[in-house]
């Protein structure tokens, strides 16, 4: 290709401007079949620098463009710009920015799309070693073009430079270019939609200035342009001044934004905007017919009116509009603020609520009611409860309140009826003062409006005692669970101890109701704390002494709605043991504020169940009181206990234990011995096993007992260990000599025996006459201490007695002693009792007769003498003439009561041969009289529950068993009951005897008797048995009254309530019984509509409630939806009745305890009312502005003829014109009750207003007689019920 002269000019040649690809390719040939750059066919070339002279040079293509931009023109030629084989100076980065100071004199090259290879190819194809700054970076990669020569004239050699190079901070081998531009401006338009979201919220807000906001923006906007400047992203870039002006701009627009209440940017664009605005809806509204219908009255056509003599000619419509109206909480609601709420929040929230939106809870509004056009401002007055000062507030910013809108009234302009929501942080009185449009026209209040009351949101908690009496060991755990120990009912007659130890704390406005469910062992229970007096915490009655007379005269007003703590105190006896669970149902305050625990939704209500306690939710362990007692194995032992050193006895004894309770316990006991008193303890880990080791003699007292949780009583019963002494034994013999038998006929042998019998002597009977005989062991069981009995052998001989052991019931295995009697024995007769042919009687009754019998022996006819030993006196009688073996003695009659003893003493056979008996003895105890036997009756006599059998006390001193002979007092069947008392060991003490009672009344013994008749003590001989009086529970009827006649009276009622009012009074209760008592009733609802409102086949809802009633107490009646209420008492159980008690449904007190069951109370309908039209004829007229929304609101036309007034003509021909007037009527409905008040305000488009008063309506439809002035003067008239 040839190349151009270098005289010539590039851009003379018409050269294709740069980035036309299509020219670039046809100058450089490509796409016309050359072989490609690189290829095989394509040969390499080799750039050199031109020579001088030289008219064929040649050059690349970005040479020849480079030089048709004309910024080397005055510098010296470049041989080419990629770089020589000589060695040149490395290109140095210079400033890319547009607002670079030399642009005009740089090249940015990196905008050429020159279609050459990459950097690394340029390289390759100069083969110079020099590094190329970034010229071709950002150039789209094409196939290279042909080798190009331009031919030079005068050419000389020149140094080659630089051209200035785009660059940016972030390597572009991080991230390209294009990617820096696309994630600066993503960064841009975060930040900007952040500062519009911040703008916003706070414009939401009334107090719409934020110097945190101003100083957040100011430093996010200086922190954006100083990382333009630094990052120096191409096209994007920012100069060091644009920095300090884009800073200084930024901070005036975040000055307007957010921390001026008035924006000098918003009243410099204002005017222009509404210029602009008003010139657009002219242009519409010249559109005919339906211009005018879209634009209406703006008020943009009246700001932008400008004064022009045309237009002020001809006829001209003028509307003039009615006042607008504005009323505050229109449906006399009640507010409240949760002032815990706004205490426990931190105070950054104040500063970022608005980016974040930490406010867990809605904020409290009060609705503002707006009739007419749109508020510009709206002032109110607050007035604390505290000091009762009163405030005046504005709030300028109304758009930035939440609004909704009623409805639209297109006839009148932008009037409309919306609904603005006034937010309120503070608790107080809140009266609208006055609202303006943005002409500064104020708006009407609504007439007799009460001011609005906000009151502390009601916030309650269950809390323990801090003045809990701790005698029973109640104690509170680190989870907050209580625990405490079984109260022991003392007194029957004045019920049982019922001190609280909960208290359920509330704070609100006063007087609060809360129910609280109490969980007895899972047993479901309601407790309603509605009619017992508080127990206030901070119990003021008067404002604080800090205010003046004046300000203390203003708080008095306002001091009731003030918050106030309580304190309930719920009582319960807690005698059964178990788990008490109280829990916080709901909550309401006076106001009707209600807070259930259910609607919450929060933790820490009923996560408690399994874990610590919360404030809505408090367990306490009511736990069974320990008690110990000997074993039921000692007691039935006998007693006392000897310590003895034989080996068949005990040195020490293991006194079993009986605990009750949860281990470990604690047992204190105290060992009496004369004189000496020592008090010992022992702990035992386990109720099995727990002995006391007694090695020491004394009286074992058990005195008390505590377990894991509480101290118990031991029951009264002692154990005694005696010290055993060692028994003794003197002994001597006398020989028995009988002259009629031949000589001695035996011995009689004398022991005087120390110890505790009985006794046994052992000794080894000899005959000597037989010396290769075996002795004969024998042993002599007393049960006296002295002992005498014979010896008489029956066969004849010299006998030797060897005493060589003695045992008594301390030494059962025996001590040895060494004793020896010698004695010549003759045979001789013998006689001993008879313990086979009958029984031997061992007691008797005194007066009483006995026979004992007696077998002889040897030869008869028999005489016989026998001893009666009585204390220390012996009576012998002489029986003669036996001649039978078998012989009965006939004893008595006994004249004392004693141990008698009868002992054979000799007999005598038919040889006159005489043999004293030893031994041969039966003792029989003869008892003064019978047990002794009385009633251990209370003071107050014994007391059952109604169909249980009582059981009456009975003391017996006697043996058993013993039966007991006893009748009711006042019986007419006088029958007499028989009971038959078997005690299991007369050592059992804690066996408590008692006979069966067969209903109410006064019993009295009759007799007791065991072997012989008893006595009945004349003190205890009666007792008398009651049964515990049934609960009940009915209405007072003090404050209650009824509707019906005298002979039909009906039931009664509480008096009437509205629809929706507080109630201030409640159903009184009257209670007998022991408390606490728990109640069922049922609620019987009938509609208000119900035309068969009464009758029980008819009722519209039936619900069943319990609750849980303290001392005098209060049923609360429902108080939200209207009709008929009938309260039935159903059932009633207290502390001693446990199952419920049914009552009868009564509508009168027929005797005491037995009250009126059955009440009611009626609800009324609030009243309802219309304000309708219609035409003299009857013809009702269409005032409903409801419908389309661009429909026209109704009017009602009335004529009068020009210059007609009321002064105008007569009387009668006034009347005349009056009846053609239309007829305004209000109609109630037939919910309400006669005689109803109505209010109607009527207002013309200009003037004051008028409110026409009706009382005493007797009807549901009542005709309006408007003011004279109003019929008889023109004009637009607005009328409001």
């Amino acid at each position: 290709m040839n190349g151009r002269q270098s005289g010539a000019p590039v851009g003379s040649q018409g050269l294709t401007p740069v980035g036309s690809p299509n020219r670039i390719a046809r100058r450089t040939g490509a796409n016309m079949g050359s072989p490609r750059f690189g290829s095989p066919q394509f040969p390499r070339t080799e750039v050199r620098a031109p020579e001088a002279g030289s008219e064929n040079t040649r050059s690349t293509f970005a040479e020849r463009v480079y030089q048709s931009t004309g910024r080397l023109r005055g510098q010296p030629e470049l041989g080419s710009p990629f770089g020589m084989q000589q060695q040149t100076p490395t290109a140095q980065h210079t400033n890319t920015s547009a607002f670079s100071p030399d642009t005009d004199s740089q090249m940015q090259l990196s905008e050429l799309d020159l279609g050459a290879g990459s950097s690394s190819d340029v390289l390759a194809a100069s083969g110079s070693p020099q590094k190329v700054s970034s010229v071709v970076a950002s150039a789209p990669k094409r196939a290279p073009p042909p080798p190009m020569t331009v031919s030079k004239s005068a050419a000389r050699p020149a140094k080659a430079t630089a051209a200035p190079v785009p660059t940016s901070a972030i390597p572009a081998s991080i991230i390209d270019l294009p990617s820096q531009r696309m994630y600066a401006l993503a960064v841009l338009a975060v930040l900007v939609a952040w500062k519009l979201y911040d703008a916003i919220s706070l414009n939401a807000d009334t107090d719409r200035t934020s110097f945190y906001l101003f100083f957040k923006w100011c430093v996010l906007d200086t922190a954006l342009w100083y990382a333009g400047w630094r990052l120096h992203i191409p096209r994007l870039s920012v100069s060091l001044n644009a920095l300090y002006a884009l800073a200084g701009l930024s901070a005036f627009l975040n000055l307007n934004m957010f921390f001026m209440s008035s924006s000098v940017l918003t009243l410099a664009v204002k005017p222009v905007a509404v210029s602009i605005a008003s010139s657009c809806l002219r242009s519409v509204k010249s559109i005919p017919w339906l211009g005018p219908r879209l634009v209406g009255d703006s008020d943009l056509l009246i700001d932008s009116f400008e004064l022009n003599e045309e237009h002020i000619l001809g006829r001209h419509t003028i509307h003039v509009l009615p006042h607008s109206l504005t009323h505050m909480n229109p449906q006399g609601k009640s507010f409240c603020i949760d002032e815990a709420h706004l205490r426990a929040m931190p105070w950054y929230h104040r500063y970022t609520s608005g980016v974040f939106g930490h406010n867990r809870y809605p904020q409290t509004t009060i609705p503002i009611l707006v009739n007419g056009t749109h508020p510009d401002s709206i002032s109110y007055a607050y007035t604390s409860f505290e000091t009762g000062q009163r405030q005046l507030r504005t709030i300028k910013n109304v758009g930035a309140l939440q609004m909704e809108t009623n409805a639209v009234y297109p006839t009148l302009g932008n009037w409309v009826m919306a609904t603005y929501h006034l937010p309120i942080s503070e608790i107080g009185a809140y009266e609208i003062y006055s609202v303006k449009d943005r002409k500064g026209l104020e708006f009407r209040t609504a007439a007799q409006a009460p001011p609005t009351i906000v009151v502390s949101c009601p916030r309650a908690r269950l809390q323990w005692r801090e003045d809990a009496n701790a005698a029973d060991n109640f104690v509170v755990g680190s989870d907050g669970h209580a625990s405490i120990c079984q109260r022991i009912d003392r007194d029957q007659e004045s019920g049982p101890t019922s001190d609280g130890l909960i208290q359920a704390v509330v704070e609100g406005y006063e007087p609060i109701e809360m129910t609280v469910v109490r969980l007895v062992n899972g047993h479901r229970e309601v407790i309603n704390l509605d009619g017992i007096q508080p127990q206030s915490i901070d119990d003021q009655t008067t404002p604080g002494e800090d205010l003046d007379s004046a300000q203390l005269k203003s708080a008095e007003k306002w001091f009731r709605y003030k918050t106030r703590t309580s304190a309930y105190t719920l009582s319960d006896t807690f005698l059964r043991p178990g788990e008490y669970v109280y829990k916080l149902e709901s909550f309401r305050d006076a106001a009707n504020h209600s807070v259930k625990m259910a609607d919450m939704n929060a933790n820490g209500i009923f996560d408690g169940d399994e874990g610590k306690a919360t404030p809505y939710m408090a367990r306490i362990a009511v736990h069974r009181r320990p008690g110990v007692r000997w074993a039921e194995a000692l007691l039935n032992a006998e007693l006392p206990l000897r310590l003895s050193e034989d080996r068949a006895r005990k040195s020490s004894y293991a006194l079993p234990l009986s605990l009750l309770g949860v281990g470990p316990w604690t047992v204190n006991y105290v060992i009496v011995n004369g004189a000496d008193v020592s008090q010992e303890s022992k702990s035992f880990a386990k109720a099995v096993g727990a002995v006391i080791d007694a090695n020491q003699p004394g009286v074992y007292h058990l005195v008390s007992v505590s377990d894991k949780h509480c101290v118990g009583q031991a029951e009264k019963t002692n154990v005694t260990l005696a010290h055993a002494p060692k028994p003794t034994a003197n002994i001597s013999a006398t020989p028995i000599t009988a002259h009629e038998c031949g000589g001695e006929i035996g011995a009689l042998i004398d022991l005087e025996l120390t110890g505790r019998p009985p006794f046994a002597v052992h000794y080894r009977e000899r005959n000597l006459r037989f010396p290769n005989s075996r002795a004969v062991t024998r042993v002599v069981r007393s049960q006296q201490r002295r002992h005498l009995f014979k010896v008489m052998p029956e066969l004849a001989g010299t006998y030797e007695f060897e005493f060589f052991q003695l045992e008594d019931d301390n030494y059962p295995s025996g001590l040895p002693i060494s004793s020896t009697i010698e004695q010549e024995i003759h045979a001789q007769p013998s006689a001993k009792i008879d313990t086979l042919s009958g029984r031997v009687p061992t007691r008797a009754c005194m007066g009483e007769e006995l026979e004992l019998p007696v077998r002889l022996k040897g030869q008869g006819p028999w005489e016989l003498v026998y001893n009666v030993v009585y204390e220390n006196r012996r009576t012998a009688k002489t029986v003669t003439g036996i001649t039978d073996e078998s012989f009965t003695i006939q004893l008595g009659m006994f004249e004392q009561a004693g141990e008698y003893t009868v002992e054979l003493a000799q007999v005598k056979d038919g040889n006159q041969c005489a043999r004293d008996l030893l031994d041969v003895s039966t003792v029989i105890n003869v008892r003064e009289g019978g047990p002794r036997v009385s009633f251990q009756c209370p003071d107050n006599g014994v007391r059952v529950l109604d169909g249980e059998q009582a059981q009456i006390p009975i003391y017996m001193a006697g043996e058993f068993p013993v039966e007991v002979r006893y009748h009711k007092i006042g019986d007419a069947s006088e029958q007499v009951y028989r009971a038959t008392i078997r005690r299991k060991s007369q050592h059992s003490s804690s066996q408590v005897d008692s006979v069966a009672a067969y209903g109410p009344g006064e019993y009295e013994l009759v007799s007791a008797s065991d072997i012989c008749a008893g006595t009945i003590d004349p003190q205890g001989a009666r007792c008398t048995v009651h049964v515990e009086p049934k609960p009940s529970v009915w209405f007072a009827t003090d404050h209650l009254h009824r509707d019906g006649e005298e002979q039909n009276p009906g039931i009664w009622r509480l008096h009437e309530s509205c629809e929706g009012a507080a109630l201030q009074s409640a159903f009184e209760l009257g209670l007998s019984g022991s408390g606490p008592w728990k109640l069922e009733y049922r609620v019987d609802f009938w509609t208000a509509t119900n035309a068969r409102s009464g009758v029980p086949a008819f009722v519209d809802r039936t619900a069943t409630h319990t609750l849980v009633a303290l001392q005098s107490s209060t049923l609360k009646p429902e108080c939200c939806e209207p009709g008929l209420y009938r309260y039935t008492l159903l059932s009633v159980s207290d502390e001693r009745y446990q199952r419920p008690q049914r009552l009868l449904a009564a509508h009168e007190a027929v005797a005491l305890g037995a009250g009126v069951t059955v009440v009611e109370h009626v609800i009324t309908k609030s009243p309802w009312a219309e304000l309708r039209a219609y035409s003299p004829d009857g013809k009702p007229l269409d005032t409903s502005s409801r419908g389309s929304f661009r429909r026209r609101a109704p009017s009602i036309r009335h004529c009068l003829a020009p210059g007609q007034s009321r002064s105008d003509g007569d009387a009668q021909t006034w009347a005349k014109l009056h009846e053609h007037l239309p007829v305004f009527r209000i109609e109630f409905e037939e919910s309400g009750q006669a005689p109803f008040q109505a209010w109607v305000e009527v207002f013309p488009a200009s003037g004051p207003s008028e409110v026409v008063h009706l009382s005493d309506i007797p009807g549901y439809s009542q005709p309006i007689t408007l003011p004279d002035h109003v019929a008889s003067q023109i004009g637009r008239y607005h009328m409001r019920l």
